[in-house]
């Protein structure tokens, strides 16, 4: 299970959400699942901005490995995991 996480959530969209997703982040790392970090950003200035997600994480003390979105090849592995072939273009990340 892959669940994502915006940072706008908390900065403009859905104000006051935090204790939800805090119960969401902690069902995912009960469950052993991973989430991914989006910023949600509709401008250059706020694209990769995680502040507040990592407020979230820190929160429910999510296990930084389990964060999908770190490194491509985190994420490659992932999908071959659950049997997604290998992307042949990819290999060498």
């Amino acid at each position: 299970m892959a669940l994502e996480i915006n940072n706008s959530s908390f900065v403009s969209s859905r104000i006051g959400s935090e204790h939800n997703c805090q119960a969401i982040a902690a069902a995912v790392r009960d469950a052993g699942g991973w989430l991914a970090l989006g910023s949600d950003s509709h401008t250059a200035f706020t694209l990769g901005e995680f502040t507040e997600c990592q407020k979230i994480l820190d929160a429910v003390d999510f296990p930084q490995e389990r964060i999908l979105n770190v490194t491509p090849r985190r994420f490659l592995n992932f999908l071959e995991s659950r049997g997604m072939p290998p992307i042949r273009e990819f290999a060498e990340l």
